[in-house]
């Protein structure tokens, strides 16, 4: 019994988004310096993707992507993503406005470009309030809040919230919403899905259902009139540490690998991907690329630490030797071309 409580133990130490890490590593002092063979016919049938939209001068034009003067609305900024959200908006030269339930975001963090508002996610109005405070230069909404392993009920925070936030960003015409979800939402039969579901009270049910309304939502045609978009991005296992950059992560599509990576880097792409337009309207994991597994051995992977990627191949894999190249040819999730 022992052995097996403590392969739990660790089994949820290398969850993603999802579940918080258990051992307390303080960041603040970093956050002050700021195809074939693998997929099925079933699995290709369920990836419901668009053909991929190179970026072009054109795309940008056409306002795909979000231009660096405008400022980023942190919802959940002081959970360990949203604060790293923050620091990498910052690092970026972005404007930021750091939103807490209180409105307090005290991290030690010095800037002239940052902010701070009261937001509760679970409320339509609070978000509607905290959007309507922030100058008039917003360009995106990062929704890094989770109930993790707080014991709540998740679906307030990771579905409705999620809701909530896109719709009051169609309302107000925020150019880009991007949501941190998680890796293997569309498995409840892996191990993972299973056990972040039991801890969790139901949180992965919640991810995915706040993932599924919100790509309905954008895909209405006045919405996608209007180019409003948004970017989900589903990390593997959340560590501590630096961040990789662009070079040392993998992206993919169809939720059929993960792995795992830093809460530095997925802050890096929630920034990183407002100057895409490969980004836009598309859904995506990401991991670091050495740690890449097919989703039925990631669990055991990550708590072993394994640095031996799979020799599997998806074919939507994609990898950069910067932001703008790890991005490029993402496909647009269906129903989403503009």
């Amino acid at each position: 019994m022992m052995i097996v409580i403590s392969f739990l133990s660790l089994l949820l130490l290398s969850t993603s988004h999802a579940l918080a890490p258990c051992a307390e590593v303080n960041r603040r002092s970093a956050i002050q310096s700021a195809a074939a063979g693998f997929l099925t016919p079933a699995l290709l049938a369920n990836l419901q993707l668009k053909p991929a939209f190179a970026a072009t001068v054109g795309d940008d034009l056409l306002g795909l992507t979000v231009p660096k003067g405008k400022s980023v609305l942190v919802l959940g900024a002081n959970g360990k993503t949203g604060q790293e959200c923050v620091a990498a908006a910052l690092a970026a030269q972005r404007p930021c406005i750091a939103t807490t339930r209180s409105g307090e975001f005290d991290f030690g963090i010095v800037n002239d470009k940052l902010s701070t508002a009261a937001a509760d996610v679970s409320s339509r109005e609070s978000i509607e309030q905290a959007i309507a405070s922030s100058s008039s230069n917003l360009g995106a909404v990062v929704f890094a809040a989770s109930t993790g392993t707080s014991g709540n009920n998740p679906f307030p925070v990771d579905k409705e919230g999620v809701i909530n936030a896109a719709k009051c960003c169609i309302a107000a015409g925020i150019p880009r919403l991007v949501i941190v979800s998680s890796g293997t939402v569309t498995h409840p039969e892996s191990a993972v899905y299973k056990l972040l579901n039991t801890f969790g009270k139901g949180i992965m049910e919640a991810k995915i259902q706040g993932e599924d309304t919100l790509r309905e939502l954008y895909s209405d045609p006045t919405v996608l009139e209007k180019k409003l978009g948004y970017t989900i991005i589903r990390p593997g296992g959340l560590t501590t540490g630096e961040s990789l950059g662009a070079t040392g992560l993998e992206l993919n599509q169809g939720d059929s690998k993960s792995g795992r990576l830093s809460r530095a880097d997925v802050a890096a792409l929630c920034v990183n991907c407002l100057d895409a337009s490969d980004a836009f309207d598309t859904t995506f994991e990401c991991y670091e690329t050495s740690t890449a597994k097919p989703i039925e051995a990631v669990g055991f992977s990550n708590i072993m630490k394994s640095t031996d990627p799979t020799t599997v191949i998806t074919g939507f894999e994609r990898q950069g030797d910067s932001w703008t190249t790890l991005f490029a040819g993402l496909s647009r999730d269906s129903g989403h071309a503009v």
